[in-house]
């Protein structure tokens, strides 16, 4: 089997609500190697899965997100948007989330709140469920990561990097990547795909870090499995794990 890891991108998206349990539980049924999702903190301290930091577009709240409660949050009908079918569906915890996929599927989730305690609430949940080993945490918010790993060093970070502006190049950018986990202690690159090549990804493991995209494209898939790049996330789950097992057959 190829080494590449295919991670659902907020669940299985094509056919079921994004960041929510029914689609985390799809893309676990269709075979994905791990989920991805984002986090926030409420107004009362409590930790919920959703990708906006306003709500609307999945939900029918409104508003800055991390100005509800908990309860607020959580009635909300986070499914009728993408089918009525799928009406009156919640936004879940984290701790609803891990429950889920524990023993199944890995977890890459992004930190959307920039806060120490915050931080502290998530890896103290992660910690609950036993699922520091499975779990990758990401954010923007770069100042957070070094704390990540000084709170539980069994957790995995990574860094999500822009793409790279034109006057920079390819191979500036490339370096830009390397200096900036050295400086910060990050074991995973999310990087814009135009900077991976076959040097740069021999590079980055050879190093003990880890390549990851998010792609959506056939092609950039069969390529992300050639070069052997750790990861990528998608929005295509299932075409993904199809390619994945036509490149196996390959070899």
């Amino acid at each position: 089997m190829p080494d590449t890891q295919v991670v659902a991108h907020r669940g299985e998206t094509q056919q079921r609500p994004e960041s929510t349990l029914l689609a985390f539980d799809h893309a676990i049924a269709l075979g994905a190697d791990a989920i991805e999702f984002d986090l926030h903190q409420t107004a009362d301290g409590e930790l919920i899965v959703h990708h906006d930091f306003y709500l609307g577009r999945m939900d029918n709240g409104s508003g800055y997100i991390g100005d509800h409660t908990l309860d607020e949050l959580r009635a909300l009908d986070a499914g009728s948007w993408f089918d009525p079918a799928f009406a009156g569906e919640a936004l879940p915890t984290l701790a609803e989330t891990l429950d889920l996929g524990r023993g199944k599927i890995r977890f890459e989730i992004e930190l959307k709140t920039a806060d120490l305690a915050f931080l502290q609430r998530v890896i103290d949940t992660i910690d609950r469920f036993g699922l520091s080993e499975d779990v990758e945490v990401t954010s923007q918010h770069i100042p957070l990561l070094p704390h990540i790993r000084r709170l539980n060093p069994a957790l995995r970070t990574g860094m999500l990097f822009q793409p790279v502006p034109d006057w920079m190049g390819i191979r500036l950018g490339q370096q830009h990547v390397i200096d900036w986990l050295r400086l910060a202690d990050v074991q995973v690159a999310h990087i814009s795909f135009s900077l991976v090549d076959a040097s740069f990804v021999q590079r980055l493991q050879a190093d003990g870090k880890a390549v990851a995209a998010h792609l959506n494209d056939a092609d950039e898939m069969r390529r992300a499995f050639a070069l052997k790049i750790d990861q990528f996330s998608t929005d295509h789950l299932a075409q993904a794990l199809a390619l994945r097992n036509e490149w196996a057959g390959q070899l």
